[in-house]
């Protein structure tokens, strides 16, 4: 079954005037997706309407955005298994996180609706002297989705662009965007001021290229690679374009001695399994004192044997080029077969692949370094636990941890000494919140969303000084 689908601007779904199309096939049934493949003509009347889209949102008071806001909060919950459906379509993960992750999003969406006042202040600085703080939009921005999370990504991003009074041209991954196409509709149906939410396609990095490198565009919101990241940033350094980055993560999971062991077992898992590793804040590599080791191994090993289907529990590798880039790893480190403790290292022509965790793996190995977005976990031991902290923050990412522990002051104090963005205590990357601000240290990435943290990303900020 043949789905073809057009770019959305000017509130419409308009045909490309490149008249291409690339396709996607459905990892659960027989759709095949097309999409159109935009050039530059469809970009330039994208961003037409994004400038008119940019006109009104700026005009219209935060009340009447939030009001906007709430209406898309209410479509999304209402239609929230059709919008499941549609992730799983491209994604392969597991129907029953792809609900949950959508109401999620709407949760974010009605946090950004009832939540964030204006961020506007006036203050008195001296005996002659006051000032007005106004936060202002920022202007277009280029919304750059990845193939993981789309709903979710997109949810942590777009509520605030718009709260903030920007207008957005949204790019999805090639990978993954038929729910996005879905919320367009959404965007139509409520009648969303013209030109305000705007999207295009297209296959590989052209697209996105054209996109971020046009003069009109003021800010590129981006979640993905590092590696792709870094290359945005030497984009908008031309013309000094503002940024939000969300990016790779190497992060660890640190099992303190008096952890209870059969509830870390549930996170342990959760934390590194959960959409088959898919996720930027997985947990790759576990730190846990070496009294409790063989036990909690003894533990884990047990509870992943007991589980009888994998792929109906967190789903597939999502697309051939990620399958390709596990294999190649795994290929390169057959030598370390005894390393093996669950799993195997040859991997079947299939999207599915069953957890794989390796024990003491060499420090320097790749699997110890290397952002692997697959259900692949690495377990080493620490007798300090200074050791597990600095072996943490040895890495150039810095975008997520877990903690496990009894001791709740211990635990606080482990996670005040871990240069990571978000940080969990006893529970599993799963769990999150729209009102807190999300984001990482160093090498992944830049600025923060969600919370009202989202609001000030997205918000050019100019203070006026008046003499009385």
């Amino acid at each position: 079954m043949k789905i073809i689908n057009n770019i959305f601007y000017e509130n419409q779904w308009k045909k490309s005037l490149s008249k291409k199309f690339f396709s996607r096939k459905s990892l659960i049934n027989k759709k095949k997706f097309f999409y159109p493949e935009v050039n530059r003509d469809d970009i330039q009347r994208v961003i037409l309407s994004a400038k008119s889209g940019l006109k009104i949102n700026k005009e219209i008071n935060l009340s009447e955005r939030q009001k906007f806001i709430y209406q898309i909060y209410e479509k999304i919950l209402k239609n929230y298994r059709i919008l499941a459906r549609l992730e799983t379509l491209e994604t392969g993960k597991n129907i029953l996180d792809a609900q949950k992750e959508i109401i999620h999003s709407a949760k974010i969406w009605l946090y950004a609706s009832k939540s964030l006042g204006s961020e506007n202040y006036k203050t008195v600085l001296s005996k002659h002297h006051k000032a007005i703080v106004n936060f202002e939009p920022v202007g277009i921005v280029a919304l750059i989705i990845p193939w993981n999370f789309p709903f979710v990504v997109m949810s942590e991003r777009l509520p605030f662009i718009l709260a903030a009074g920007n207008s957005v041209i949204i790019k999805p991954s090639e990978y993954a965007s038929q729910s996005l196409f879905y919320l367009m509709n959404i965007i139509k149906k409520i009648k969303y001021p013209v030109g305000v939410v705007n999207l295009i396609t297209g296959s590989g990095p052209r697209t996105g290229q054209l996109l971020i490198g046009n003069k009109d565009i003021n800010m590129i919101s981006f979640t993905g690679s590092t590696q792709v990241g870094k290359k945005i940033m030497k984009v908008a350094s031309n013309q000094i374009k503002r940024l939000s980055l969300e990016l790779g993560g190497k992060n660890s999971f640190i099992v303190l001695k008096d952890a209870n062991i059969n509830k870390t077992i549930n996170i342990i898992i959760d934390s590194f399994t959960g959409n088959a590793g898919q996720s930027c804040v997985s947990t790759s590599r576990l730190f846990v004192d070496n009294k409790i080791k063989k036990l909690l191994i003894k533990k884990l090993l047990e509870k992943l044997n007991k589980i009888n289907n994998f792929k109906k529990l967190y789903g597939l590798v999502s697309t051939k080029k990620q399958l390709d880039t596990i294999r190649n790893i795994l290929k390169k480190n057959q030598n370390l077969k005894k390393k093996l403790i669950f799993g195997s290292i040859d991997l079947k022509k299939s999207n599915f692949i069953k957890p794989i965790i390796f024990c003491d793996l060499p420090e320097k190995n790749i699997i110890n370094k290397k952002e692997l977005f697959g259900p692949i976990l690495s377990i080493n031991s620490f007798d300090e636990i200074n050791d597990a902290v600095n072996k943490t923050n040895s890495s150039k990412y810095g975008l997520s941890a877990v903690v496990c522990g009894k001791n709740k002051r211990n635990n606080i104090k482990v996670a005040s000494q871990l240069n990571a963005g978000r940080i969990w205590i006893n529970e599993s990357v799963k769990v999150n919140f729209p009102s807190l601000p999300i984001g990482g240290y160093k090498e992944s990435g830049l600025n923060r969303e969600s919370g009202t943290e989202g609001l000030r990303t997205y918000s050019e900020i100019k203070s006026v000084i008046i003499k009385n």
